[in-house]
């Protein structure tokens, strides 16, 4: 069986700067790596009395230059579904895909593209009543309205499709592809969810443990300690979080090392990991994050390109680091993939610790 992606609507008109840029290069990477067998690629034509346009008053996508589909969508697409209606899916389209798979129609079809909240939405819901599992790719869904938008669509796409057929976490191969496939239809699969649920079920975990967390954060500038606060919640595991930017700052507020800035750079696990537990000890917090990273669109370089993070956890003793390559997708893209990387790894971590408790 052949595996199939469809990029909903990646067309210059519905990208946004700073909110979809991380969407089009994730995008960008599996479609440039193959990981699917086959990509089809839907261009979204308006025009000045269609439906949409005229009960809307929604004016975007009536040029050709709007309409354009952009990056590696448009490079390498094996077919073109064009629509101007929010869903993509239609007899036709399916009976490609059937052709495409040797005569018999897929189990699933993956779904990326913009927007979740509308034409993502909608081409994932027919394709479900059409009887063909839509399998929809968070990490691969933006929202030009914001992560508001994509959150409001990710929880009504759960409601109409289930949440075993939508998948959080980026598909680094096509192994991964049978595996996402088959814990969709065992519904074991429920993943992680998006950042204000993560959110929630930190504060909960931490809530429950009776710990407290602080944040030392460099490029991401408070994003992940205003994560926490924006729970209603939060002040049963939240007391104080620094915004250490300056490695004057870092050294005397966290007692950062200045032998490990010069030795590893600012940039580094060491350094994040000192953070990590200078923050801790200074607001006697079982859990400590330390963030520090280059999110651009200035100070990279060749061992240290824009978008490499470096993280440093403290929990309760016991200390992880973490580097992760974002990748130069945008400043704003960066600092908020390195949130959601900090709530991922920390509900990680503090799961493990409960399932060793329970276990002893």
């Amino acid at each position: 069986m052949k595996h199939f992606l469809l990029i909903v609507d990646l067309q210059q008109g519905f990208l946004a700067d700073g909110v979809t840029d991380h969407t089009k290069a994730m995008i960008d990477q599996v479609v440039r790596d193959r990981v699917f067998d086959c990509v089809i690629s839907t261009v979204y034509r308006n025009y000045p009395t269609s439906p949409i346009s005229e009960l809307m008053g929604w004016k975007k996508l009536l040029t050709e230059e709007e309409q354009q589909v952009v990056g590696e969508a448009a490079a390498h697409a094996d077919h073109v579904v064009y629509k101007s209606t929010y869903s993509a899916y239609s007899d036709d389209l399916a009976d490609w895909i059937k052709q495409e798979n040797g005569g018999e129609l897929p189990e699933c079809v993956f779904i990326a593209g913009l927007d979740i909240e509308c034409c993502v939405l909608m081409t994932a819901v027919d394709f479900f009543e059409a009887g063909i599992r839509p399998i929809v790719l968070t990490q691969y869904c933006g929202a030009s309205g914001g992560e508001e938008a994509q959150h409001a669509g990710i929880r009504t796409l759960q409601s109409l499709i289930g949440a075993n057929n939508i998948y959080y976490e980026p598909v680094a191969s096509k192994a991964d592809l049978d595996t996402i496939l088959n814990q969709a239809k065992t519904a074991v699969y429920q993943g992680s969810c998006p950042t204000q649920t993560k959110a929630q079920a930190l504060v909960e975990l931490l809530s429950n443990k009776g710990w407290h967390i602080s944040f030392a954060e460099s490029c991401t500038g408070g994003k992940a300690a205003a994560g926490i606060v924006d729970v209603a919640s939060a002040s049963a595991v939240f007391d104080a979080s620094f915004v250490t930017y300056a490695n004057d700052a870092k050294i005397n507020y966290l007692g950062v090392s200045p032998q490990s800035i010069e030795a590893h750079g600012v940039v580094s696990e060491t350094v994040a990991l000192e953070m990590a537990v200078g923050i801790a000890k200074a607001n006697h917090a079982q859990v400590g994050v330390g963030i520090s990273g280059i999110a651009g669109p200035s100070g990279g370089s060749a061992s240290k390109p824009v978008g490499m993070v470096c993280f440093g956890f403290y929990v309760n003793g016991k200390t992880v680091t973490k580097t992760v390559q974002f990748g130069d997708i945008g400043r704003n893209a960066v600092r908020q993939a390195a949130v959601d990387f900090v709530y991922d790894t920390l509900l990680l971590l503090l799961s493990e610790i409960v399932e060793d408790k329970e276990t002893a």
